[in-house]
């Protein structure tokens, strides 16, 4: 069915029932149907989260994006870009948009854009870092048009040394304290 002898393999690894399954020719077809290339590692994710949580729990997933607004074609681009989105729990989902939508106002088109932002944590990757950006916007000190992503995906290393140290001292302490939980 095109699926490459490495991706048979990673889902020997990681999921060997799923080769056993019944329905497997079907879904493999509707995956290759949403538009992923068997010869993909996301073909293999795309499988996963297509075959590994049921319809009603798909159905509630979608439900939950929509109630923030994203339409049918924006939750299947988001999930063409990371299928793992459909991997994480509705409480998970509501609490990243909450923070992003809600307390932060920022658009949610950025997550759309870049689903992998579902996967980091709250508490010790979004909110330290989005109190910073905040804090850059606000006093200028970053462009209002800069991505709301790149802060997020850099490593810490990376995220201290370009939004953090290379600022003047004082600077640089007050957006410590925000990165480390201080107000």
């Amino acid at each position: 069915m095109g699926v490459t002898p490495s991706n048979i393999y990673l889902l020997l690894r990681t999921w060997p029932s799923l080769l056993r399954c019944a329905d497997l020719k079907e879904v493999v077809e509707e995956v290759k149907g949403l538009g992923f290339h068997p010869s993909k590692t996301l073909f293999v994710v795309a499988l996963q989260a297509k075959r590994g949580i049921s319809k009603s729990l798909w159905d509630a997933k979608v439900d939950a994006f929509k109630t923030w607004g994203w339409s049918e074609d924006a939750i299947l681009d988001a999930f063409r870009r990371n299928p793992k989105i459909m991997l994480y729990s509705i409480k998970k989902v509501n609490a990243v948009m909450s923070f992003w939508v809600g307390h932060l106002g920022w658009d949610p088109s950025v997550l759309q854009a870049v689903p992998s932002l579902f996967g980091y944590s709250l508490e010790k990757r979004l909110m330290p870092r989005a109190s910073v950006v905040q804090y850059l916007l606000s006093r200028g000190l970053m462009k209002k048009d800069a991505s709301l992503y790149t802060p997020f995906k850099y490593t810490d290393k990376l995220f201290l040394q370009e939004f953090v140290n290379c600022f003047e001292e004082e600077e640089t302490s007050k957006l410590l304290s925000l990165y480390r939980g201080g107000r």
